[in-house]
């Protein structure tokens, strides 16, 4: 049954998604599909395609509630690593998505074309989230830099290290199963500098370890939210 995410409490949906039914589907009288709105999902039965597309709700559908919220801080990359990030984590449950701006972020984006790409961001995991039937689309803040970050409450707050005293994650995630809200934070290609490593630690972060492959900036958190999706599973 394909999904789509209501723009109000009407469920009315996106021009796009009126357009997907009916051209790219081409769904008829009869089809169902999943409409989503404030966390709730609706089975609808469409009962009109023409120059509109109308549809029923039938069945009203309650989500599972995820037993830990964990959002993912990124150095900003090339755009076609950046999109893979986004619908992976996306797919794998991320709640929030935190662009970071570091020293050796190779990608760096103007104040007045943020939103803009925000927009694109946000565009992409909306997709993503459809595809995977999820019950929200996890949004996405602004860049930050890591000083914005280290002001943020979370239970557990976890960096992606290289250095060789970082800890074995998955101890950490056993030690650590009852967190509520977790913060992940992968940094650019090459990883971060030492003085930006050195001032994580310092404020809160425990540096991880995946093992003894290096991953790419666009791997590491979807190896990472797939290990606390296992230890977290209900």
């Amino acid at each position: 049954m394909q999904q789509y995410f209501a723009k109000n409490e009407q469920l009315e949906l996106e021009d796009g998604d009126y357009h997907h039914i009916k051209n790219v589907m081409r769904m008829k009288t009869g089809d169902k599909i999943k409409v989503i709105w404030n966390n709730k999902a609706y089975e609808c039965k469409i009962t009109k395609v023409g120059k509109t597309v109308s549809f029923e709700v039938l069945n009203t559908l309650v989500s599972k509630e995820e037993s830990v919220l964990v959002d993912v801080a990124f150095s900003l990359i090339k755009e076609q690593k950046l999109n893979y990030l986004l619908q992976k984590t996306t797919e794998l449950g991320v709640n929030k998505l935190i662009p970071l701006n570091t020293k050796r972020s190779v990608v760096k984006i103007e104040k007045n074309k943020e939103n803009q790409k925000k927009e694109r961001w946000q565009k992409i995991c909306k997709e993503a989230a459809e595809q995977s039937f999820r019950f929200n689309v996890p949004k996405i803040d602004n860049v930050l830099t890591l000083q914005d970050l280290v002001c943020k409450d979370y239970d557990l707050k976890l960096l992606c290290s290289l250095d060789k005293s970082a800890k074995n994650i998955k101890k950490v995630l056993e030690k650590n199963n009852k967190c509520v809200k977790i913060l992940l934070v992968v940094g650019p290609e090459g990883g971060f500098e030492p003085l930006e490593e050195d001032y994580l630690l310092k404020n809160g972060f425990i540096g991880i370890s995946l093992g003894s492959n290096v991953l790419r900036a666009e791997t590491a958190p979807v190896a990472l939210l797939s290990m606390i999706k296992y230890e977290f599973m209900r």
